[in-house]
């Protein structure tokens, strides 16, 4: 037994281990198991250790009462703290407030903002010392609050703090867990026999087989059979799982007590709040069913109330509802969900007050909470009409919390409700929505063709786009062309989606939405001036209450970026999109981050993470994300030599046909190069056959690469007398370098070095580690020493991070700006450029500027 727990030694010692010795830095565990296992318990025993050892202990337990009221949950865990609160920037402070409902003046909701506020709060906290937040029953704490607390775990790095979470099932969070597990049937007799009437002969093993290693299953049964001895037989005939098993004995010894003390019981399990007071819950308390004491009252075990509540007929749950709903005017959600829960039929005035609470909770930033208020109060609704509009208005809602498959239901029942044309045409566009997340292109591209709106079609096109597929390019272009008079912002983005060569047709700024105007730009290669307006739109949609419709752009932008040779900035764009996609569930915006990031390791030749990076994109019924993973991958055999692996990975660019009708024919030149190693140049020679005259200035650049690599040399030349190459770096840097080394084998040395130079010069900028190497061995070759690296090159000693924050601190940020820029606490910052300091060989960051 080690610290009063039975057969737990291993689970505590790693806990334990995590808070003694204090932490240096942050820790993150998640305790799983089934309810009864001694996680509670557990996270005691840690409790107990940490304020031993000097550590600051915040704790929150997560209540099914609270599920549905937003950053309840965060707010009973920093109200120790909320002092502190106040002293975050602005921004941040006024989002935490207002997510309390606490500021002084309403603030727009903004999920991510909240949640860079409580990584700044918990970071500013280890500045006293170490640090341990406890958080218990995580599946009954809201999902706003849960979402905050798990977006800062991500992030904490450096900082002494150790976050402990205990919950049932396991969450898509990736964070680091211990499973805890039934007792050994040693350990579980040990613990049956330190009962203070213990079970002996055949009852015992009767107990010990229906616990099944239950901890909390053998102190209760064991409870039950020292009142009722014959239990042990009926068990034996009625065998029942543990929890099934216990709630009936808790129900049967709820249904003994006084009926005083049953109705105080139920009003305590309705209410769950410890704040309840004047109850009769002597007899209750005798029983083992209910704690009193200085903080309130308090079941022993969620399973004790779930029997309680339960085990009454619902004439006495609504009864009970009602008088606490009577008690609860200074806390209206609370009013509105108890009134709810003593509903049987429709209540207008309930469905009122919980779209109110709605309102509340969506100003509050809780989305899903809103939602499901509204979901509810849809339920309530007598009206057919206002049954429609709550449940458009919580799709509309689940759809900004990123839940696909609710969003869908609620959609669903909308078209099953109505035939209003424009309910319809709503519900449509947010099932095309759901479907996309899905990964249901198909069905998604079908919904939103439906819908018909402006809305809906441009995400149609976005879908034709990242689908590939002809038959979905043809249907949106014909969907734009019978609209009547559609916005000029429309035409020109669903032409530059769906037409194949896009990149010839001209590009013209017209009125829209400001995203759809520079993704258009990057996708009819005004690359710089997508740059731009993608720059400008994100300005807009960076300010409090707008980052959850910034997924696009930021996706767009980091394209655009790497086209543009900018990779440190497509790397911090594409890790802003990586985050805001933890905050709002955005798994495509995750999932075109992660390729973003494959693809610029690739080029650096920084292999470690690439191909697990890509292996999700390889598969992906999405065409544009798969045409990018088989054309990186292949990058990265061929800057390794291995040309046959090289061409098997890009040969799926044709194979026969275009894989993608834009991103395949980004990947013809390097396909070319690996074709004319391995002798397949025939299916390479049908792509190029295919592409027309008029194609676009970037990929005629990259026609005239590949047709020089296939023995044409005046296409090199062609294809570097047109200026409008030099807005894709990379391309560029490659054409010379392929171009220098024809040069240097024909033996026209002066010819090649300065196109050899020049390519050299691009890929140290870009740092592209494979292609320096090669312009740099052909340099040599042509009896050229060299050239010595620039300064600037220190910065390839920093990790990724690192470089964002030296060149944003370069460019004069604060610490706490870079912070919010990045999703980091400003300790992190501080303790990066601390590192980087040396590395750089500057004293500080006033020497930054100068460097960057």
């Amino acid at each position: 037994m080690a610290g009063g727990l039975v057969g737990r030694d291993s689970e505590l010692s790693q806990l334990c281990g995590l808070v003694d010795p204090p932490p240096m830095q942050s820790q993150v565990r998640v305790l799983l198991g089934a309810p009864g296992l001694g996680k509670t318990a557990l996270l005691a025993a840690v409790t107990g250790r940490a304020r031993s050892t000097g550590l600051r202990v915040l704790t929150v337990a997560g209540r099914e009462s609270e599920h549905d009221l937003a950053y309840a949950g965060l707010h009973q865990l920093l109200r120790p703290v909320l002092a502190r609160v106040p002293r975050l920037p602005g921004r941040q402070a006024q989002a935490l407030l207002g997510a309390f409902g606490i500021a002084a003046e309403p603030v727009p909701p903004d999920a991510l903002l909240t949640g860079i506020a409580v990584l700044t709060l918990l970071s500013a906290l280890t500045e006293d010392g170490p640090v341990l937040v406890v958080v218990d029953d995580r599946q009954w704490l809201d999902r706003a609050s849960l979402d905050a607390l798990t977006f800062a775990a991500r992030r904490l790095e450096l900082e002494p703090l150790v976050l402990l979470l205990a919950g049932r099932q396991p969450m898509a969070d990736d964070l680091p867990s211990l499973t805890v597990r039934p007792l050994v049937p040693a350990a579980a007799a040990r613990l049956l026999d330190a009962q203070p009437l213990p079970p002996r002969g055949a009852a015992r093993e009767v107990v010990l087989g229906q616990a099944a290693g239950n901890p909390l299953a053998l102190i209760e049964l064991s409870t039950v059979l020292a009142a009722d001895p014959a239990a042990a037989r009926r068990w034996v005939s009625e065998p029942l799982p543990p929890t099934e098993r216990l709630a009936a004995e808790l129900s049967a010894r709820v249904a003994s007590l006084p009926a005083p003390a049953r109705e105080a019981l139920l009003l305590a399990a309705v209410a769950d709040d410890p704040a309840v007071a004047g109850l009769a819950l002597t007899a209750a308390e005798e029983a083992g069913l209910i704690r009193v004491d200085n903080s309130g009252v308090r079941f022993p075990h969620p399973l004790v109330r779930a029997a309680v509540y339960h085990g009454a007929p619902f004439a006495d749950r609504a009864a009970a509802h009602r008088r606490i709903a009577a008690t609860q005017h200074a806390r209206p959600d609370r009013r509105a969900w108890h009134l709810a829960a003593a509903a049987l039929e429709p209540d207008e005035r309930v469905a009122a007050l919980l779209e109110e609470t709605a309102e509340q909770a969506r100003r509050r930033g809780g989305a899903a909470a809103a939602a499901r208020a509204l979901d509810r109060a849809a339920t309530l609704s007598p009206a057919e009409a206002d049954q429609v509009r709550r449940l458009l208005a919580a799709a509309a809602l689940a759809q900004t919390a990123g839940q696909a498959d609710w969003v869908r239901e609620l959609a669903d029942r909308v078209l099953a409700l109505t035939d209003d044309p424009a309910a319809v045409r709503a519900a449509r566009e947010r099932i095309g929505w759901a479907q996309v997340w899905a990964g249901q292109h198909a069905a998604a591209l079908d919904s939103l063709l439906t819908a018909g709106s402006p809305a809906a079609l441009a995400s149609a096109a976005t879908v034709a786009y990242q689908s590939g597929a002809p038959e979905d390019r043809a249907a949106v272009l014909l969907a734009v062309d019978r609209m009547a008079a559609p916005p000029a912002a429309l035409r020109q983005w669903v032409r530059a989606c769906a037409e194949s060569f896009a990149g010839r047709l001209p590009f013209a700024r017209t009125d829209g939405d400001p995203v759809i105007a520079g993704c258009s730009a990057w996708l009819l290669e005004e690359t710089d001036l997508a740059v731009r307006l993608l720059r400008e739109a994100l300005e807009r949609l960076r300010a409090p209450g707008t980052r959850g419709g910034s997924g696009g752009a930021l996706s767009a932008l980091q394209w655009a970026c790497f086209d543009a040779g900018r990779w440190d900035e497509a790397l911090a764009v594409a890790r802003e999109a990586r985050d805001l996609a933890a905050a709002y569930r955005l798994g495509p915006v995750a999932a075109s981050a992660d390729l973003l990031v494959a693809t610029v390791s690739a080029m650096r030749g920084e292999y470690a993470e690439v191909h697990g990076l890509l292996a999700g994109a390889m598969t992906d019924e999405y065409r544009s994300a798969a045409a990018r993973a088989r054309h990186t991958a292949g990058m990265v055999s061929l800057a390794q030599g291995n040309f046959a692996a090289a061409y098997a990975q890009m040969r799926h660019l044709f194979d026969p046909a275009p894989l993608h009708h834009r991103v395949s024919y980004l990947g013809l030149a390097d396909l070319t190069a690996a074709a004319e190693r391995t002798g397949n140049r025939r299916p390479v020679e049908r792509a190029l056959d295919s592409v027309p005259a008029d194609c676009g200035p970037r990929l005629r650049q990259i026609v005239g690469r590949a047709r020089g690599l296939l023995g044409d040399p005046a296409a090199y030349e062609a294809a570097l007398a047109d200026p409008a190459g030099e807005r894709w770096p990379l391309e560029r840097a490659q054409l010379r370098l392929d171009h220098g080394e024809r040069l240097r084998r024909q033996r026209r040395i002066n010819d090649a070095k300065p196109v050899l130079a020049a390519a050299l010069e691009t890929f140290r900028r870009l740092r592209a580690q494979p292609w320096t190497a090669r312009a740099e061995a052909e340099l040599r070759a042509c009896g050229v020493p060299t050239p010595a690296r620039p300064d600037a090159d220190a910065l390839a000693e920093l990790t990724a991070q690192q470089r964002e924050i030296v060149i944003l601190a370069g460019h004069g940020l604060t610490n706490g700006e870079i912070a919010d820029r990045l999703f980091l606490s400003p300790r992190t910052v501080a303790s990066h450029l601390y590192r980087s300091y040396p590395k750089l060989g500057v004293a500080g960051r006033h020497q930054l500027r100068d460097l960057i």
